[in-house]
């Protein structure tokens, strides 16, 4: 075997298959997901989950990017999934990465926000969607402790970055986010 740019040629699919393997456990494992924050008259909508990760707590909409889809597209889709509303006008609010206890693989959230929608609001499989006083949504009862660590950045309108480490149950152990980049 010869090497090209100093890479070692395979010459067998086995070997192929090997090598994109090794990459791919190396490189390929982070799961996308996006995240919409709607606003109405100082109101956001909530969705009260229905399915884990986040079972019976209130978060704001979203979801994982599908294969071949750009993240606005993903957030305007997992929006009308779970709300039955189109939106317009996203803005990128931040970037979380998820690194969870257990798990090879990481999770890449992208938060946005709009005032932009169209639509009757329904609800679906995914949960009961409600809107929700953005001062009260703080206390609410049942609301998720993502929501509380990432919401007032969203509501102040700051640009964020972050990490948040998670354990095994799904309880948040470390949150590092920052704003002002």
């Amino acid at each position: 075997m010869g090497e090209i740019f100093g890479i070692q040629q395979i010459n067998n699919i086995n070997g192929v298959i090997k090598m994109v393997k090794k990459i791919s456990e190396k490189y390929l494992n982070t799961v996308i997901v996006v995240f919409c924050y709607l606003i109405k008259d100082d109101k956001v909508l909530l969705i009260k989950r229905n399915n884990p990760p986040a079972q019976y707590e209130y978060t704001v909409v979203g979801g994982k990017k599908e294969k071949n889809e750009n993240l606005i597209d993903a957030c305007k889709r997992e929006v009308e999934e779970e709300t039955n509303l189109l939106v317009d006008n996203l803005k990128l609010m931040g970037i979380i990465n998820n690194f969870i206890d257990g798990l090879e693989e990481e999770y890449l959230t992208f938060y946005f926000k709009t005032e932009n929608f169209t639509g009757e609001i329904k609800s679906s499989l995914e949960g009961n969607v409600q809107w929700c006083n953005i001062e009260e949504s703080f206390k609410k009862e049942g609301i998720s402790r993502y929501y509380e660590e990432i919401s007032p950045f969203v509501f102040a309108g700051e640009f964020f970055l972050g990490d948040i480490f998670v354990d095994q149950e799904g309880k948040i152990k470390e949150v590092k986010i920052k704003a002002d980049y």
